[in-house]
């Protein structure tokens, strides 16, 4: 009997920073995502770490998604990012169907594009919404990467303004009081969440993974609170327990620190000490049977695997520690795939009818910033 899978998926972005790939390509490879029409976000080390899954369609489907979005792509530059937001969030209510979005039948009839059978619309207007977030969320990511740079500008700054530790500070806090961050290092990416979650499962439940375990893997927590708040209502409003089932599974410093020559040298030394393999065997048995003893044979499992990270650096000669990276993975009580996708998109869940791959228990992990950071 084959072991049953465990994928690990990138859930519902295409995008990831630097921070978060080097974590999760640490704690587990491969990861999967799905790639909309470009390929997606991530930085150049990690192409062959992540496998990008695409939708299965002909060569006249691509045609009208690519025509849509430079409809779309033309109106950001005529109106700027905010004017193409307010666009996104007017024309894609939740209640409309994909053939009254007045501005894609214009573009499609303005070029003489036949329209897609029904079907077609639901999976066509899917990719032209993830794409679009897919490239505000890259712009989010420049953004902060621009960010990060200013920030070491000032730090040499100081160190070049001969400061101490109190004047630094005080220089620090007036930098910060005339120059406010714009955004943090690690992005929210919460514009349209409920509609970029309904739209990746249309995609999502298009590919077939032959009964394997997917593990739906989030870059921040507001996409697992956006997905599991309407179930702990209703649970609530019925009278029933409403079980999340979050747990802190693992703490990683902040490997985002390391050069990329120190980085790719610890990720090699890493590999060797076998604690990632054995952490996802243990964490598989979790999930076929989330008995005490196996979450018991968990936790000694993660924290084996934090002791391994730090031993690792240690003999590298990185001691800096500073912030860190959490990974939470929730369980909750009763909830599938297919119960999540119907959730939030019932028209497409309906029309397009499930599939094998969303009959199973919906389990998260997400990354948030740890204690230190």
């Amino acid at each position: 009997m084959n072991e049953t899978k465990t994928r690990f998926f990138l859930f519902p972005h295409s995008v990831l920073s630097e921070p978060a790939a080097r974590c999760l390509a640490t704690a587990w490879s491969p990861l999967d995502c799905l790639r909309i029409v470009e390929p997606a976000t991530l930085p150049e080390w990690a192409q062959t770490y992540c496998i990008q899954h695409v939708l299965d369609r002909d060569e006249g489907f691509w045609e009208r998604v690519r025509v849509v979005l430079q409809g779309y792509r033309r109106m950001g530059t005529e109106f700027g990012e905010d004017g193409l937001m307010a666009a996104l969030s007017r024309e894609w209510s939740l209640g409309g169907s994909p053939e009254s979005r007045a501005h894609i039948q214009t573009l499609l009839k303005g070029m003489g594009v036949p329209a897609p059978d029904p079907s077609e619309w639901l999976l066509a207007e899917a990719c032209v919404f993830l794409e679009l977030g897919r490239e505000l969320d890259q712009r989010e990511l420049e953004l902060a990467g621009n960010l990060q740079k200013v920030s070491r500008l000032e730090d040499q700054l100081l160190e070049a303004l001969g400061a101490d530790e109190e004047d630094a500070g005080e220089l620090q806090r007036a930098l910060e009081t005339t120059n406010p961050p714009l955004s943090p290092e690690w992005g929210h990416f919460t514009y349209l969440l409920r509609l970029r979650i309904g739209f990746w499962f249309r995609l999502f439940s298009r590919l077939a993974f032959q009964g394997d375990r997917v593990l739906l893997t989030a870059i921040n927590r507001e996409v697992v609170d956006e997905v599991l708040d309407p179930f702990q209502t209703e649970r609530e409003r019925r009278g029933e327990t409403w079980e999340r089932g979050e747990w802190s599974l693992l703490e990683l410093p902040r490997l985002d620190l390391l050069g990329s020559e120190d980085f790719e040298q610890f990720r090699l030394a890493f590999q060797d000490t076998g604690a990632r393999e054995h952490l996802a065997q243990v964490l598989g048995a979790f999930l076929r049977e989330g008995t005490e003893e196996n979450r018991e044979a968990l936790a000694r499992a993660a924290e084996a695997f934090e002791e391994a990270v730090g031993a690792t650096l240690e003999r590298a000669g990185f001691s800096d520690r500073r912030g860190g990276v959490r990974m939470v993975l929730t369980v909750p009580s009763n909830v599938m795939l297919d119960d999540v996708w119907r959730r939030f998109d019932r028209q497409g869940a309906e029309a397009l009818g499930t599939a094998d791959s969303l009959r199973m228990p919906a389990v998260f992990l997400h990354l948030e910033p740890g204690d230190d950071s």
